[in-house]
């Protein structure tokens, strides 16, 4: 039943522990105090606290609720907002804090938030989700955050200089996303990276490097690891190892303004890089992607984005120690461009290849000479090439052109679906037309299927 509800209905009528809230003996009321609780927990915390004027036995079970969520306000009611948080966790009882959601604006109230954080701490909190802004003047969290010993996701978004205690103990953090924040110094920081025994995920976005040459991600037990620096004028060139036996999963977005070296990891499976400009940098850059790729000598499945694979050319010194793919079964890319050298390279060098996905296709130079793009032709495209998605098709010629390159050498090829974009041009007339040239293309696989959408 909604909050909302249940408080109009006692204003007409107070409920006590025996009477049932549609007449009923079994009902809501007579759910045990545990199963009330994890209920309420699912409300925004103003509209739980609000069910304490539903009778006796509801008055102070929302002060034991075991998720906090305090949602970030409206401006206007920012000084409400914070009064209430304070409210809230003064009359709350003494049992323990599983889960810490805190947006504010701290602005002078530095202080009061530290607090509340701290005392999330003290009750055995197991996800903390921290998201400050309007920081004004030098912020730092309480020291208690860092030797929490129950704590086992923490999110911290925080437009600041990061400040680490000499002492760390994440005995039980499992999952790590750090935004925002600023790292300094290479002796300060680099305990938070190095000391995480049973670290499973972690997440680094939009975080600014300042005055950090070398940085060593190391987790014994880490299997997913994120970078994104997108649109970040991040210029700190910062050399950073990661050491992960059991990194399963890699994923960047950025301009690669530091270096990444990849360390025992056999493991990495699966794989997501996403290069944005590169404003001059293209050789540097080029260089730093291409050292990524060496990392990933055993990825099953990877997709490249931006200009992941056109950086490449830039360096066209590194395209013949371009390393084998051999288990690399999945490929998506941001474009097929057969006239890209470094795409070729990689197709080439993937000889297990099952599936590839394209969003779109890019203009051949030379369209009419497509007997001669694919020289020589990638080994996959004989021997296990089975499902080509082609996305954002337009119908142009061009694009034709490519279909017919890959129709006619990819020889045990089950089905090609085509998703038509939203700019297509000719409706369901045209796309019948498309239908009809596209089976009439030689094939180099006569059981393949063509899916058009």
């Amino acid at each position: 039943m909604e909050a909302n509800s249940l408080i109009h209905k006692s204003k007409r009528q107070k409920l006590n522990e025996d009477q049932g809230i549609d007449g009923n003996s079994k009902c809501f009321g007579n759910l045990p105090d545990v199963i009330l609780r994890h209920i309420l927990s699912f409300l925004h915390i103003k509209y739980a606290a609000r069910t304490s004027v539903l009778s006796k036995r509801w008055e102070f079970l929302w002060t034991s609720i075991p998720c906090l969520n305090f949602g970030k306000p409206l401006p206007a009611k920012r000084t409400l907002h914070m009064n209430f948080v304070e409210r809230v966790l003064c009359l709350r009882d003494s049992s323990d804090i599983k889960e810490l959601t805190l947006n504010c604006d701290v602005q002078g109230d530095a202080s009061r938030v530290k607090s509340w954080i701290t005392a999330a701490v003290r009750r055995n909190v197991q996800s903390l989700h921290i998201c400050l802004s309007d920081l004004r003047g030098q912020f730092s969290l309480p020291h208690h955050v860092f030797t929490c010993e129950t704590l086992e996701s923490f999110f911290l978004d925080m437009p600041c200089i990061l400040k680490v205690p000499p002492i760390i103990c994440f005995s039980n953090l499992k999952v790590l996303s750090i935004q925002s924040v600023t790292f300094s110094d290479d002796y300060t920081i680099q305990p938070l990276f190095s000391g995480l025994q049973v670290l499973e995920v972690l997440s680094l976005e939009k975080c600014r490097w300042v005055c950090v040459k070398v940085l060593s991600i190391s987790a014994p037990k880490l299997h997913s690891l994120t970078i994104d620096e997108a649109d970040m004028q991040n210029r700190s060139d910062c050399e950073v190892m990661i050491c992960g036996a059991n990194l399963k999963e890699f994923y960047y977005a950025g301009e690669f303004f530091n270096e990444y070296w990849f360390y025992n990891s056999l493991s990495l499976e699966i794989a997501g890089i996403n290069v944005t400009r590169s404003d001059g940098r293209a050789r540097q850059v080029a260089y730093r992607m291409f050292k990524v790729l060496i990392g990933l000598p055993n990825v099953k499945d990877m997709r490249l984005y931006g200009s992941a694979v056109e950086v490449l050319t830039y360096a066209p010194e590194l395209l013949p120690n371009m390393p084998i793919f051999k288990n690399l079964i999945f490929l998506e890319l941001e474009s097929l461009d057969l006239d890209c050298a470094a795409l070729l390279k990689i197709l080439q060098n993937s000889v297990c290849l099952e599936t590839m996905c394209v969003r779109e296709i890019n203009q051949l130079s030379d369209c009419e000479k497509d007997d001669v793009i694919l020289d020589p032709v990638p080994p996959y495209f004989f021997s296990h090439l089975k499902s080509i998605a082609v996305d954002s098709y337009s119908g142009n010629k061009n694009e034709l052109y490519m279909l017919k390159i890959l129709l006619k050498n990819a020889l045990v090829l089950d089905d090609i679906s085509i998703t038509c974009s939203a700019h297509f041009v000719g409706g369901l007339e045209k796309q019948k037309n498309l239908y009809k040239q596209l089976i009439e293309l030689p094939r180099g696989s006569q059981n393949c299927k063509i899916i058009l959408g």
